[in-house]
């Protein structure tokens, strides 16, 4: 069996490897960025210790900082003892500037590596950047570091991203620590092994501690299923060098940071968090607060993205901005941050029926699976008036459930995965509401006006048994009157004509869902500083295939936002026969501000997409499910100046044409999905010297030729990946 120090870290190796000995002659930086745990140091240590790496440099030197602060002089020490310098009273006792003279000197000439391992500030190893000769012959500097803004502030730095091991490794690694190099792991052992293998997630230090424990329990399959059924978590966490590992990480967050991390622990484990939903909660939490003239929209992302550099939340998608999709918590990271959380009076969990110190938390988390035991869950809730916020998870009830809601001072109630079949009076009582959502069917009464601190509304709805359509209703008019409104959805929903003089909704920035019918002259004028429109189309069933419907002559209105910057409509039951067209198309290249754009269903023909590619500052283009058909699009009108992400999916398109004048200038990344009749890639695009991805899922194996050949010939373009996936197998496959 390999040695255990590199499990999973073969490919980190070489290619840390090539970083450290090819390249520029120059003096580079190179760091280790990852997850508390993850092998940044074993990597580290494993690479300085390479034979090759030995022979490449003439002097090196490994650091270990740590989070205390040395100062330049103690790390100049330290790297100096290294060298095979004297540590003699006469050098310790030289000031300063001699120190850094000497261990110039030292250096002077020759080809060093400099690991300076566990950093945590910029500083401990900037400062000690400018002492090292740069003489352009190969030298480098080695970082570890959880947070990924101490190194990347140089242009000479190259980054390298510490990933989870996989379930084999992550065996593999289970089987060294329990049973020893030369032992292999019991058959009777393996399926429950396996699946608390699973559970760390690819964490090796996770594994190294589940591995200790079943290290000293018995070996037989009851105790390692009762280990595989447990919440791991609880075990590796009780690890001593693993919480001082994770406590490390959470520690160091800024004070504004910590509650807005623990408060992530609401969410069930592994539940991948939309960022909007979660922005939206801290905000009417209270927790973002605005430091400079920027919106809190923009803090509360700069905020998560900060805890993400930091190495505390995960990354599970990326949105076409390259900005965070889906994020989620490590499992172990979701236990201390409950486990804070009861502490510091963030939140409670309600998970069983003997929950300690509920009295004094002011919110409460449900988990859905405790509702079952309604009537204490409901004698409990009761009993806590002054609860600030109820949020409840996990798996959705399909049957409704009692609830109390007798909370006057309620802040925040997210009750989205619970089915409302009557409208819950006893929320209009509830007038301090910030952040109101739950899921129901029915029409809104106009007494929801009451919640007049209401800044976010979302209503989902369900599909009756009897039908597979969802209700349509009008919102009230009243909904006028909510002047705090910034983000309203309501699945839907028709929002009517104000009729009362200057009624407007000046804060709402986000409105979704809403009927196409509802983007009337009046409405969108009432609505100034909207930033964010959904809108969808609901055909009845008796439409002929052949009668355009003329549904968007409206859009002429959106051209006064001039904040608008995102745009969705789509058809919720599209038929690829059936076209919805507009008396005037020419609408949408009034839209000259939005930056993102996604179509679905509408059946335009692709002559239309001209007009399209006229608008200015359009970033990002979904066209999804019949948003335009057809079996050719020639792109030879307008060039798409700005647009930088491109998804076609599901159309019948079988030839795209592209001419050589110059579109999709800034084009960076191409999907194509199930267009099963396209042919190819326009070879043109492998002009585009920006592209840096093409994926292709279900697509014809000459589809699949074309994007290969754009790669090979993509002389201007060596970062090019092509990724080919299938859905009907696991197939991924991505070509660099």
């Amino acid at each position: 069996m390999k040695s255990n120090k590199i499990f999973g870290l073969d490919s980190d190796l070489i290619r840390l490897k090539g970083l450290l000995t090819s390249g520029s002659s120059r003096r580079q930086i190179v760091y280790i960025w990852g997850m508390a745990g993850i092998g940044k140091t074993t990597l580290a240590k494993e690479v300085y210790g390479d034979p090759d790496i030995f022979s490449h440099f003439e002097c090196r030197a490994f650091v270990s900082v740590g989070q205390e602060y040395y100062g330049r002089r103690e790390i100049c020490l330290r790297v100096l003892a290294q060298m095979n310098c004297a540590m003699s009273d006469e050098l310790c006792e030289k000031n300063d500037e001699q120190l850094y003279e000497f261990l110039h000197r030292a250096f002077k000439g020759r080809r060093y590596l400099i690991v300076l391992d566990d950093l945590w500030r910029q500083y401990d190893w900037g400062a000690l950047t400018s002492l090292l000769p740069d003489e352009a012959n190969g030298s480098r500097i080695l970082l570890t570091t959880r947070i990924e803004g101490v190194a990347r502030f140089s242009g000479s730095i190259a980054c390298h991203k510490m990933w989870f091991l996989t379930e084999k490794d992550s065996w593999d690694l289970l089987c060294e620590k329990v049973f020893g190099e030369e032992h292999s792991c019991p058959p009777q052992l393996e399926e429950a092994g396996k699946k608390i293998a699973k559970k760390c997630e690819g964490l090796p230090l996770a594994i190294i501690a589940i591995a200790k424990h079943l290290s000293k329990a018995e070996k037989t399959p009851e105790c390692w299923r009762m280990v595989a059924e447990k919440e791991s978590s609880n075990i590796i966490s009780a690890d001593a060098e693993m919480s001082k590992a994770l406590y490390l990480s959470y520690n160091r967050l800024p004070n504004r940071l910590k509650v807005c991390f623990v408060y992530m622990g609401v969410f069930p484990h592994d539940y991948e968090i939309p960022p909007s939903k979660l922005i939206n909660l801290w905000r009417a939490e209270g927790f973002v607060q605005q430091e400079t003239l920027k919106l809190l929209q923009d803090q509360a992302m700069e905020d998560l993205e900060d805890l993400v550099s930091r190495s505390v939340v995960l990354v599970c998608q990326q949105s076409s901005y390259r900005k965070i999709k889906t994020c989620k918590l490590h499992s172990v990271f979701h236990h201390l941050c409950i486990k804070e959380a009861g502490k510091d009076k963030v939140f409670q969990i309600l998970d069983s029926y003997a929950n300690q110190g509920i009295e004094s938390q002011r919110r409460l988390c449900i988990l859905n699976k405790v509702l079952f035991g309604i009537k204490d869950v409901y004698k409990l809730m009761a009993s806590r008036s002054n609860t600030r916020s109820l949020l409840c998870t996990g798996a959705c009830h399909p049957y409704p459930v009692p609830m109390c809601l007798d909370f006057r001072l309620l802040r925040v109630l997210d009750a989205l995965t619970i089915r409302f079949y009557a409208f819950p009076t006893e929320l209009v009582k509830l007038i301090r509401l910030r952040y109101l959502s739950f899921t129901y069917n029915g029409k809104l009464p106009a007494s929801i006006s009451k919640l007049q601190n209401l800044q976010y509304l979302i209503v989902h709805q369900y599909l009756s048994i009897r039908s597979s359509k969802a209700h349509r209703s009008n919102l009230p008019m009243e909904i006028w009157n909510m002047q705090e409104l910034r983000h309203l959805q309501v699945m839907g929903s028709n929002l009517p004509d104000p009729t009362a003089q200057g009624a407007c909704l000046p804060n709402l920035l986000t409105l979704l869902d809403i009927s196409t019918r509802s983007c009337t002259k009046e409405v969108l004028r009432r609505i100034p500083n909207l930033k964010k429109l959904g809108t969808r189309i609901e055909l009845p069933l008796d439409v002929a295939e052949a009668e355009p419907l003329c549904w968007f002559d409206h859009l002429v209105h959106l051209a006064n936002h001039r904040y608008l910057e995102s745009f969705k409509c789509s058809i919720v039951n599209p038929s690829p026969k059936l076209q919805v067209l507009g008396r005037s198309c020419t609408s949408y290249t009034l839209l000259s501000n939005l930056r993102k754009l996604t179509l679905s269903g509408l059946g335009f023909p692709w002559e239309y997409m001209s007009y399209i590619a006229g608008l200015w500052n359009l970033e990002v283009l979904k066209l999804r499910c019949y948003a335009f058909q057809g079996p050719e699009w020639k792109s030879f009108h307008g060039a798409f100046w700005n647009l930088t992400f491109l998804l076609i999916e599901d159309t019948d398109l079988e030839y795209w044409r592209v001419d050589d004048s110059g579109r999709f200038p800034c084009l960076q990344r191409l999907l194509i999905h199930h267009c099963y009749k396209l042919k190819e890639i326009p070879l043109g695009i492998g002009n585009i010297t920006t592209l840096e991805m093409i994926e292709i899922v279900d697509g014809s194996p000459s589809l699949v030729a074309s994007a290969n050949q754009i790669q090979h010939n993509s002389g201007n373009n060596y970062g090019l990946q092509v990724c080919v996936k299938y859905s009907s197998e696991d197939d991924h496959k991505t070509k660099s």
